[in-house]
């Protein structure tokens, strides 16, 4: 393969987003699968919360004015009209002196303004006998008070978390606008790879890169396809990307060796275009990117740790924006705990561990397992930086599991 030029990672950044449409479809979705899903519209209350005044304790609604007079030394009595439980609906209204015992989450009657705690009463007969007063609006949640009809809630975009199934369920949406799931297709390549579940014959890789991403992109959300291992020619890459052809993204990791590579590049060519052949960072030199028509295609390097780097920042910034999801790589400042050394005229990405402020590389070598299991983040080196000193400042792109 021949690198004539081969672009930075900021050059390869804008050439992607600036070879895509990133127009996301919607559809309705109930919201009992709506969980990892992404609005595609702002989540607009159709409801107030509460929808009724409700009582914030176990006591007696009242009207205030007729609680002023009490205290321990000179009690206020009241007629008992009812009693409400939550869930129920008041029969009557709160006429001067008079009150309706009210459970935590009862509605209020109508005519009353506040509850009186029922540890603030006694009960006598069917009266109660107030010995404290209480201010109007006194332990009444008010109609709208924790959320309003008609005002935004979440804003478009939003992830769908538990806690959001939560409180749409709780303002009785039955269904809301999300984002078609994007569609992935993912693929290893090379003689010496194979699948966990056969045999481990001398010279033989178990697939690493297939089953780390699909799992990665299932936990986003995404429906993804592992269409398993092509073998080292043009026609079975092109084949399993003819498989792919319905996906948003299509990711496949190359093998070790060159020829292995040279078939993807060709077989990239073949099926639609190839836009990026080459990126001036450490690890993924040889990294491709293509497109066909509105789908991003990616050629990763075969080694699980640099498919992990370049997978964690080349291809989840796209995932993120094709899905809908506003959301960026964090970068952090840390302390180097070590001296690291880099690659003059290469961006270098390692992987680090954090301890408080301070980074340790994990580091082992690109053909290690063991390397992205400890990694908790990636350090950026600039491309002109011999290395990095023991106590100097990193920025480092923060990893989720």
């Amino acid at each position: 393969m021949k690198f004539l030029k081969l672009d930075t990672y900021e050059e390869t950044m804008k050439k992607i987003e600036d070879s895509m449409s990133f127009e996301s479809k919607s559809e309705d979705t109930p919201i009992a699968s709506s969980l990892n899903r992404i609005l595609s519209e702002d989540l607009i209350s159709p409801i107030n919360v509460p929808h009724y005044p409700k009582s914030q304790m176990d006591g007696y609604a009242v009207r205030s004015e007729d609680t002023f007079e009490a205290s321990e030394t000179s009690q206020v009595k009241l007629k008992l009209i009812e009693t409400i439980n939550a869930g129920s609906t008041p029969r009557y209204l709160i006429k001067k002196n008079t009150c309706s015992y009210v459970a935590t989450g009862a509605p209020v009657p109508e005519g009353a303004d506040s509850v009186v705690m029922i540890e603030n009463t006694q009960l006598q007969g069917g009266s109660i006998m107030l010995s404290r007063g209480v201010t109007p609006g006194e332990n009444i949640m008010k109609v709208g008070y924790d959320i309003k009809k008609g005002n935004r809630i979440l804003p478009k975009n939003t992830l769908i978390t538990p806690k959001v199934v939560g409180l749409l369920s709780g303002l009785g949406l039955k269904k809301i606008k999300v984002y078609r799931k994007l569609k992935v297709g993912i693929f290893s390549t090379g003689t010496e790879i194979i699948t966990p579940w056969e045999n481990l014959d001398y010279g033989k890789t178990y697939d690493v890169n297939s089953f780390y991403i699909s799992s990665k992109l299932e936990k986003l959300g995404c429906d993804t396809y592992n269409l398993g291992i092509a073998k080292d020619s043009k026609e079975e890459i092109v084949s399993k990307l003819n498989e792919a052809k319905k996906c948003d993204i299509i990711i496949l990791s190359a093998g070790a060796s060159k020829g292995e590579r040279d078939f993807v590049e060709e077989a990239i060519n073949s099926f639609g275009n190839l836009i990026i052949h080459g990126i001036s960072i450490k690890p993924g030199k040889p990294t491709l990117v293509g497109r066909k028509d509105n789908k991003l295609i990616f050629g990763l390097p075969g080694h699980p740790t640099s498919s992990f780097v370049l997978f964690n920042v080349l291809v989840m910034p796209f995932v993120y924006k094709m899905a809908g999801l506003e959301k960026k790589l964090e970068v952090k400042k840390f302390i180097s705990s070590e001296r690291i050394y880099s690659t003059r005229g290469r961006k270098d990405f390692l992987p680090v561990m954090i301890k408080g402020e301070e980074v340790l590389s994990v580091f082992r070598g690109s053909g290690a397992i063991s390397s992205f299991l400890k990694a908790e983040g990636i350090a950026i080196i600039e491309e002109n930086t011999e290395f990095v000193d023991k106590g100097e400042e990193l920025e480092v792109i923060l990893l989720e599991d």
